[in-house]
């Protein structure tokens, strides 16, 4: 159908950045990879490549066009791999994001389990704190934590990850342990993503503002200030579970302590999915949820 003609062609220039190159990657001449572009801007009525002497670049309407086109090859991608599923070795690249210890000790392992099973899949591991966004940035899954707000994303637990208020001797030598999640106005708290901290007043889960001088996006800095003494911190149980044991830091509030926090493997909804991408959750899912 002519609708579909020149458009891997299209999305070759983009991809190479040049006729020529698109040309040498798709084994055809330059002259035809321009002949298709002209006629498929002619078709469409609109210019989608700006050309100068030295460069090609999308116009507006070329970018949109451009990501549209991704999306449905995307699609078709997928749809060969549902169907052929149950009959092909799992091969291609999965994008995760994620972050923290956990992530790097706990479920990276399961993954390299997962690869040294299927080695005709290659996984990618980014390391960052920022929560974003899977569909723009191309990811197919995610590792979070805490609760999950985002109806546009399936989320699946992994493991509960309880929260654990603490101080150390020498921070509650200074100042008088507090015995109210309110009391903790008038204490130096360690932050980190946001000044909210959830816990269970009169049998409701109530969000308390909390104030300090020291924010930091990595746990174990927050842990490490809190060694030292600066102040009060809100992390994951096992981050401080081996210094409650040996007393460097006390427990505080744990009858307030909501309950509710876990990891969590998120994804976008989708009614295709990449077999590889199928596999992967299928083997955390079960790997987690049977421990």
């Amino acid at each position: 159908m002519k609708m579909w003609q020149g458009l891997d062609i299209f999305l070759a220039v983009v991809e190479h950045g040049s006729f020529s190159k698109a040309a040498q990657a798709l084994d055809v001449s330059t002259s035809h990879v321009s002949r298709q572009i002209q006629q498929l801007e002619q078709r469409l009525g609109t210019l989608l490549l700006q050309r100068t002497t030295r460069s090609i670049n999308l116009t507006d309407a070329g970018k949109h066009y451009a990501a549209k086109l991704k999306l449905i090859q995307q699609e078709l991608s997928e749809a060969n791999d549902q169907l052929l599923g149950g009959q092909q070795i799992p091969k291609g690249h999965i994008r995760i994001t994620g972050a923290g210890d956990f992530v790097a000790n706990t479920v990276a392992p399961v993954i390299a389990e997962f690869c040294l099973q299927y080695p005709e899949v290659t996984v990618e591991i980014d390391f960052n704190n920022r929560n974003v966004d899977l569909v723009e940035d191309g990811f197919d899954l995610a590792i979070r934590f805490g609760r999950m707000r985002d109806s546009s994303l399936i989320a699946r637990k992994l493991t509960p990850r309880p929260m654990t208020l603490a101080a150390s001797p020498r921070y509650l030598d200074a100042h008088p342990a507090p015995t109210h999640p309110h009391a903790l106005a008038q204490h130096n708290c360690l932050l980190a993503a946001n000044n909210r901290w959830r816990f269970i007043i009169d049998g409701e889960i109530e969000e308390v503002k909390i104030n300090g001088n020291w924010r930091t996006n990595h746990p174990h800095a927050l842990l490490q200030a809190c060694l030292q003494g600066l102040g009060i911190s809100h992390l994951a149980r096992d981050i401080v579970e081996p210094h409650l044991a040996s007393g460097a830091l006390i427990s505080l509030l744990d009858e307030f302590q909501v309950t509710d926090n876990a990891s969590w493997l998120v994804y976008p909804r989708k009614d295709l999915m990449p077999y590889r991408v199928r596999l992967l959750i299928d083997f955390l899912l079960e790997r987690f949820q049977s421990t």
